[in-house]
């Protein structure tokens, strides 16, 4: 499968979640081809004091490459990577930049600021889609995905509500869908040519 457009581009999957969106992560995962010819980056709340269960429980269900994104790390297709713990992350569209970040108080917003970026470095490439979470990080984003010409999901069946309630209630999601209704409507996007547009 190929979803590049006529310079290399790519579609950027974001699965951003929190309690509860380990099942959801390898529900979708699991379901995608090694080929896609998109990348998918998994903002995960991780704990600080295990941050390697994710990876190894990841690489159990994928064969695309699982990585923990590094300072400068380039985006390539057919990739799962991690957003690190306790770690702000960001893209220029072409690399990722990291920054430490303090423990917040209350819940962090990790998700939100990656989305952000994306939106604004990717534009009508980025793929948002909000899984089972407490609070609502990631919603602040999701005007920004649209308004650029990415696509919005969130998870109509997850473990803890608060965050696909959340962006459901901003009206600014395209599909609310289970877990594994999202990972088919992925694997139909792989198949769709990239909308036309220079970001």
């Amino acid at each position: 499968m190929k979803t590049s457009g006529p310079d290399g581009e790519f579609r950027v999957v974001c699965l951003g979640g929190s309690e509860g969106g380990l099942q959801a992560y390898m529900d979708i995962l699991r379901s995608m081809p090694a080929d896609t010819g998109m990348a998918f980056v998994v903002a995960a709340h991780r704990a600080p004091e295990n941050p390697q269960w994710l990876p190894l429980l990841l690489n159990e269900v994928t064969q695309m490459p699982v990585v923990e994104v590094k300072e400068g790390m380039r985006l390539e297709p057919n990739r799962v990577y991690l957003m690190p713990p306790r770690m702000d992350l960001t893209t220029t569209g072409n690399e990722f930049h990291l920054r430490t970040t303090a423990a917040p108080p209350g819940w962090p917003k990790t998700i939100n600021l990656f989305l952000f970026s994306l939106a604004e470095a990717i534009g009508r490439r980025a793929v948002a889609v909000i899984l089972s979470g407490l609070d609502g990080d990631g919603s602040a984003a999701l005007k920004n995905i649209k308004a650029a010409g990415g696509l919005t999901f969130a998870q109509s069946d997850a473990t803890c509500q608060s965050m696909p309630r959340e962006a459901v209630e901003t009206g600014h999601i395209d599909y609310l869908l289970t877990a594994t209704e999202i990972a088919k409507a992925l694997s139909v996007l792989a198949h769709k040519p990239l909308p036309a547009g220079k970001s």
